[in-house]
């Protein structure tokens, strides 16, 4: 019998019994860390807060974060939270529409809609045992798990994208001409819903490596025929098939149907916004054009390799199969596959290598590309579990491997237990002793012949692993304990809940409006930003003058305002006229360290009374370290 049936027979990968564990380690991975873990992060308040906003003012075309107009996004990722809120109760601690469970749920069923179609993709492309392997993989990736339960629209850009990818792969592969039109809709409906999760980033990470794909196939084959000698012939066959190849777009991938159903998903809603918001094309010229180009007041100098060690990380724990998956296109070994290997291979390369060329540059830009590596790797890591039959030559090397994992297992829990090390964290001891013990089961069942339990365990192994962080280690890591005291201090200092807060150098933190419901606002808003100025890095200067005269404005007037700044920025109060200057008292601050800093909030206002500290006598004493308050 041939190691490929007899692995096909084993009863732990045969199909009957692993597709419901597999099923089970999808839903474990994507739904496991909606019950706790840490509070949303500011990005993730943000999209909640809009989508709250959006419940209770009925305004489901505009979305608002705290009642300012936020139209720099899409608002399909506020519309499903919004959804999702009204199957879920209210927050416990406001009262209001829209829980953290409300906000991470969407991304969740995104999560495991990916994992869906990575299996079908992964069955269709090459075989069903490389289809599970595909749905393995991606449900125990540090990505897919650390995104499943981000409130933010990462993971629906990256369902959507792969939705796209496999309805476009769909298409061109089948021959019945009925099936190829609805394969297209449905990838333009697809490609439709992405832009309106996001805006324009579909076009890097998926519209790019498609047209790199349809331009080079050709080429690729023949390089896979003759040999990398066979380069210059590559070339050729890629010029003279341009002209063809523009042609039979139009005639095999249906696209003037498909722009008219693309365009539909998306531009009746930027005209609606347009019509109530006459700065949006300013905002969206800003956001998106000028971000692309580097020509954005946040853009810092990041180079063309920035995005390695990003998926190197988030592609845990099957990095390891990626050297061998990148070039296995043109490998022998995968002569057979070929074909579906270059297409899935320039899904994830050309997308991350796109993303690369961009000047602005953040960590989760590449997510839709990261699919595309792992249904690239899962021949590879196919591969290796039928190789692992012959354990003649890595019996010393699992050994070794089982070895450390069981003395790490004893060791770190052994120290969890006895409180061994004085100032470590405990809680990380915990889940080393639980890494160690997965890396060590995994090891000796490959050491005894059982590949695909071995799979199985590393895989709900990391999920155990990943949620045992989130659940123990999370909550601190992201915490809001500075949001709270900040909502401490103001009612301390008898700010209302709904008063005049103003942000004076940042965003306000919308984790401020979402657990405690309080009201703040932009000292400029960006509506007031965009048609005054066209670039942001070229008129810093202009931008600060602006700044300067909404602050002389809100704080020469009668009624008290409260104006929220790091510390390190107070110096720059002394730029406002001498009697504004007089009547701004430091009121408040936030430090939790006891050692003020410049990084500490401070909270200046222009009331009356006799509360508080004079700016002008204690701006530079704030800043040198002495408690403004």
């Amino acid at each position: 019998m041939s190691d490929r049936l007899q692995l096909e027979r084993t009863p732990a990968w045969s199909g009957r019994n692993l597709a419901p564990l597999v099923l089970l380690l999808a839903a474990f991975c994507s739904f496991g860390g909606l019950l706790g873990g840490p509070a949303l992060g500011d990005h993730e308040a943000l999209v909640a807060v809009c989508a709250r906003q959006m419940r209770l003012t009925g305004d489901w075309i505009v979305p608002h974060f705290l009642d300012t107009p936020f139209i720099r996004k899409p608002p399909l990722g506020y519309w499903l939270v919004a959804l999702s809120s009204y199957v879920l109760p209210a927050d416990n601690a406001t009262g209001l529409p829209v829980n953290e469970v409300a906000a991470r749920l969407p991304s969740a069923l995104a999560a495991l809609g990916t994992v869906l179609l990575l299996w079908k993709l992964g069955a269709t492309m090459f075989s069903r045992r490389i289809g599970r392997v595909a749905a393995v993989t991606t449900s125990a990736s540090i990505f897919l798990m650390l995104y499943a339960v981000n409130a933010t629209v990462e993971m629906l850009l990256t369902f959507c994208c792969t939705w796209a990818f496999a309805h476009f792969w769909f298409a061109i592969r089948t021959r019945s001409r009925g099936r190829r039109f609805v394969h297209m809709m449905l990838f333009y409906l697809a490609f439709g819903m992405a832009m309106l999760a996001k805006g324009p980033a579909p076009v890097a990470v998926l519209a790019a490596p498609l047209a790199w794909w349809w331009y080079t196939y050709r080429a690729q084959m023949v390089i896979n025929r003759r040999g990398p000698q066979a380069v210059r012939l590559a070339g050729a066959a890629f010029v003279r098939s341009l002209y063809q190849q523009t042609g039979r777009a139009f005639t095999r991938l249906w696209v003037f149907p498909g722009i008219v159903l693309f365009a539909v998903l998306f531009i009746p809603w930027m005209f609606a916004v347009a019509q109530r918001q006459p700065h949006a094309w300013y905002l969206w010229n800003w956001q998106y054009l000028q971000r692309a180009q580097g020509d954005y007041a946040d853009t810092r100098p990041r180079g063309y390799f920035y995005y390695v060690p990003m998926f190197l990380g988030l592609l845990l724990p099957w990095t390891l199969a990626l050297g061998e998956a990148v070039v296995a296109p043109w490998m022998q070994r995968y002569r057979r596959q070929r074909k579906a290997l270059y297409f899935v291979g320039c899904w994830a390369v050309v997308g991350v290598l796109t993303m690369s060329l961009m000047a602005f540059k953040k960590p989760y830009y590449i997510l839709p590309a990261l699919p595309g590596f792992l249904l690239l790797m899962a021949p590879v890591i196919d591969r290796y579990l039928l190789a692992l039959r012959d354990w003649s030559k890595t019996r010393q090397t699992s050994t070794v491997v089982t070895a450390i994992g069981v003395v790490t297992f004893i060791g770190a829990l052994g120290a969890y237990a006895g409180g061994v090390f004085e100032g470590v964290n405990h809680q990380a001891l915990l889940l080393a002793a639980l890494i160690g013990g997965v890396c060590g089961l995994t090891a000796w069942l490959c050491r005894v012949n059982r590949p695909g339990a071995a799979l199985l365990t590393l895989a709900f192994g990391t999920g155990c692993a990943f949620l045992t962080g989130w659940y123990v280690i999370g909550p601190e890591v992201n915490s809001i304990t500075r949001t709270t005291a900040l909502d401490k201090e103001l009612d301390a200092v008898g700010v209302p809940v709904k008063g005049p807060l103003y942000w004076a150098d940042q965003r306000p933190d919308s984790r401020l409006g979402f657990y405690y419901g309080r009201s703040s606002e932009h000292l400029l808003e960006p509506a007031e930003i965009v048609t005054r100025m066209v670039d942001r890095t070229k008129g810093k200067r202009r931008l600060e003058l602006l700044v300067q005269d909404r602050a002389i404005e809100l704080l020469a007037g009668a009624d008290p305002v409260y104006l929220i700044l790091d510390r390190k920025n107070l110096p720059s109060l002394d730029m406002l006229p001498r009697d504004v200057v007089k009547r701004v008292k430091i009121v408040g601050a936030v430090d939790l360290d006891g050692k003020p800093d410049g990084e500490d909030w401070v909270i200046v206002s222009n009331r009356g009374d006799d509360a508080g500290q004079h700016a002008d006598a204690g701006t530079h004493a704030a800043v040198n370290g002495v408690n403004a308050r």
